[in-house]
């Protein structure tokens, strides 16, 4: 859940997701879509189709027993090295060093130079040559490189290795100014008196796991329908990594079509749906 997503966004939806699913046995009689809804606001939905693969994968193949080595963990769907390491060190407390980017900028300014993730791993297993704690190793190294060692006004001042360290007390800037790429798309939320309507293969393709609203995008779908009725109800800005849309929702009054690629759902179960929180926002 943390990659690419802050710590306190997770927080804000740990506990009800494991309140759902507990465990591995937990995910057996559920379906990919409860998963992705209760997963709604975190982001990055591919994380959740591969949890839910990986879990299945778990279930079928290691009995419900997450894997001890690396081998079996990185042939899961969407593990690699990294999360391979973590699982293993804060998991299973095996030697193994989980190398971000938090701790490669601190062996870097530590050491004043500049190394390859293999190269740290080496590193950090010569500097643990007795039997340690490697969960409480591998926290410890995340948690001092993102609290102390930061990337922009380290806390030098705090740091323990900051007397010999070769990047103690410099200043750190952000060169990195990252644009949003601003884009512009309609949505449409086409009512029937009792039920919306919803797409199921998209052109927007940002959520390719869900059923969709229809946009501007779906020439096929709009050719259908009477864009000239309809009333905007809404405007706002919403990003998307690094896109940022200014987002038009408009309402037609509309009798069911059947229309290809298309399924009308009931109002009153909209909300028991698995949609994203830009869609969420739209039909709130």
């Amino acid at each position: 859940m943390l990659q690419q997503t802050t710590v306190r966004t997770v927080e804000n939806k740990i506990q009800e997701i494991i309140n759902i699913f507990p465990n591995f046995n937990s995910f057996e009689n559920k379906k990919l879509e409860q998963l992705l809804n209760v997963w709604s606001g975190l982001g990055y939905y591919k994380r959740a189709v591969n949890l839910f693969k990986a879990v299945t994968i778990i279930n079928d193949k290691f009995n419900g027993v997450l894997p001890d080595n690396s081998n079996a963990l990185i042939s899961l769907p969407g593990v690699g090295k990294y999360t391979s390491s973590a699982i293993l060190a804060i998991g299973h407390n095996q030697k193994a060093f989980p190398i971000d980017v938090n701790v490669k900028r601190l062996v870097e300014r530590i050491s004043g130079a500049e190394f390859k993730d293999k190269e740290i791993e080496n590193i950090l297993s010569l500097a643990c040559k007795k039997k340690i704690s490697y969960r409480s190793f591998a926290e410890s190294m995340m948690d001092f490189s993102s609290i102390i060692c930061k990337k922009i006004k380290p806390d030098c001042y705090k740091c323990r290795f900051s007397n010999f360290c070769k990047s103690a007390f410099k200043k750190f800037e952000n060169n990195k100014n990252t644009k949003k790429i601003i884009k512009k798309i309609d949505f449409y939320i086409l009512n029937s008196p009792l039920h919306i309507c919803f797409i199921k293969k998209p052109k927007f393709q940002f959520y390719k796991n869900f059923i969709h609203l229809p946009s501007n995008l779906d020439e096929e779908f709009t050719s259908n329908i009477k864009l000239k009725k309809k009333e905007k109800i809404k405007s706002f800005k919403f990003v998307i990594t690094n896109n940022l849309f200014q987002v038009n929702v408009y309402k037609l009054n509309q009798k069911k079509l059947k229309i290809a690629n298309t399924v009308w759902i009931e109002k009153i179960k909209t909300k028991e749906l698995a949609l994203p929180t830009l869609f969420k926002k739209i039909l709130n």
